[in-house]
């Protein structure tokens, strides 16, 4: 049923006799005689961590007032703290004096709040007032809700999270198998806010570590699959195990007992047999392809030549340097036998049977002259005759009678002094009986 508003009463009075009639008014005034409620007494309200400061946190919607003021029904609403333990003043504020929003003004990291050893847990007392200076008062609980905004976190003495995680292992030289004396703890993780599963995994580098090591993604214990011969630098990577996959990174140092003292070999191989492996490989293959190059170029060369030596036949080679050669010995070779038959010739004429006696001139021939049909013969006819003797040119010396008395001397060609000429021609031959001069 709604409320039924009462301002002013009309009242009809009767009175004597005569039945007097009289029109009264009575005005109803209001009186400030209940104070504003609340809806509850105790309310809890979640608040997440990733909230942002200024932003709206809860509305009080449930507050009534029983009294009725048309001039001025407004409420004002203050905070107090409640308990000093849960203080939440400092975090909570209403919006205005006359607003039922409660607004954040403070971060509220959760983490940072467990982190201090403390409940994340805020109390405020709410008092809300009528313009009468009624009041009343409800307690308002804020948890801090944790959000999924922290990766996890390796579990190391004396190390908050302002440190960078790393951890050390010395083995024996050659050392293979689970690395289980790690210093300062042993290999472990967890996630920082929601409490998510973790995974391990040894992030890749260029060097190589992470191909000669293995670790067990569930448990963190790190393996060596080849024999550890230097000091190996190793990063671990932890990652959670939810749709965020956030991670955190720590370092590992493995040394060995030769090399406890010295730095980590960054960008060489772990496993020093790999490398030399590799090396041998790489040497063998280039000196084959040395080889095998070198064979195919003298391939190449020896085909070249021969190719060329087809080309070129062993009679023309030189021909002219040849030729020229033959010329001069042949005239030289020439020279002598004209002194020599000119001397016989002149030891004959002064002898008693060569004495009245002459021989008939001998006829010079054109050195330059000769057919065609000769010209166009091959250079290889231009060899010396030995058994031939020129008897186209004059000789100042006698004649060798023995020269002529040899039966296989049946013609006498010119001589080759000529290069341009290879043979003369026939008709200037001599023919020479044999006992031409008995």
């Amino acid at each position: 049923m709604p409320l039924l508003v009462v301002t002013n009463v009309k009242l009809r009075i009767s009175c004597g006799a005569t039945s007097t009639v009289t029109d009264m008014i009575v005005i109803v005034e209001s009186v400030n005689e209940f104070p504003p409620e609340f809806g509850k007494n105790y309310y809890h309200i979640n608040v997440n961590e990733s909230t942002a400061v200024g932003s709206l946190v809860y509305t009080i919607s449930d507050v009534t007032d029983r009294d009725i003021d048309e001039a001025d029904n407004s409420l004002t609403y203050t905070i107090s703290k409640d308990l000093q333990e849960f203080d939440g003043t400092p975090y909570f504020v209403m919006k205005t004096g006359t607003s039922p929003d409660i607004m954040l003004q403070e971060v509220v990291d959760y983490d940072a709040i467990v982190a201090s050893g403390k409940i994340p847990t805020f109390l405020i007392r709410v008092t809300v007032q009528d313009h009468g200076g009624r009041r009343d008062d409800a307690l308002f609980n804020f948890t801090i809700i944790n959000e999924d905004d922290l990766p996890p976190a390796f579990i190391i003495p004396n190390c908050d999270s302002g440190c960078t995680p790393s951890y050390t292992t010395i083995v024996p030289d050659g050392f293979r198998g689970a690395l289980t004396n790690v210093t300062p703890a042993a290999l472990k993780a967890v996630d920082q806010d929601k409490q998510h599963a973790v995974q391990y995994s040894l992030v890749r580098d260029s060097a190589g570590y992470h191909s000669a090591f293995r670790i067990d993604p569930n448990t963190g214990i790190i393996s060596a699959l080849s024999p550890v011969l230097s000091t190996v630098a190793l990063i671990v990577k932890v990652t959670e195990i939810s749709a965020l996959q956030r991670f955190a990174l720590a370092n590992m140092l493995v040394k060995t007992n030769s090399s406890s003292g010295s730095q980590p070999n960054v960008g060489r191989s772990v496993v020093k047999e790999t490398d030399d492996n590799m090396t041998i490989i790489v040497i063998v293959v280039a000196i084959v392809a040395v080889i095998i190059i070198g064979a195919l170029v003298l391939a190449l060369v020896i085909y070249c030549k021969r190719q060329r030596e087809k080309m070129v036949k062993p009679g023309d080679v030189s021909s002219s340097q040849s030729t020229s050669r033959d010329a001069l010995q042949n005239e030289k070779e020439l020279s002598n036998s004209r002194q020599e038959l000119l001397q016989s010739y002149a030891m004959f004429m002064t002898s008693s049977e060569g004495k009245g006696n002459a021989l008939p001139p001998i006829t010079t021939a054109d050195m330059m002259i000769g057919t065609d049909e000769f010209k166009k013969r091959s250079r290889k006819r231009r060899k010396k005759e030995q058994e031939i003797f020129d008897g186209t040119r004059k000789y100042d010396m006698e004649a060798d009678i023995d020269f002529f008395r040899q039966g296989t001397k049946s013609k006498i060609k010119r001589s080759t002094r000529s290069i341009k000429e290879q043979r003369l021609d026939p008709k200037y031959w001599i023919t020479v009986q044999n006992g031409y001069l008995e």
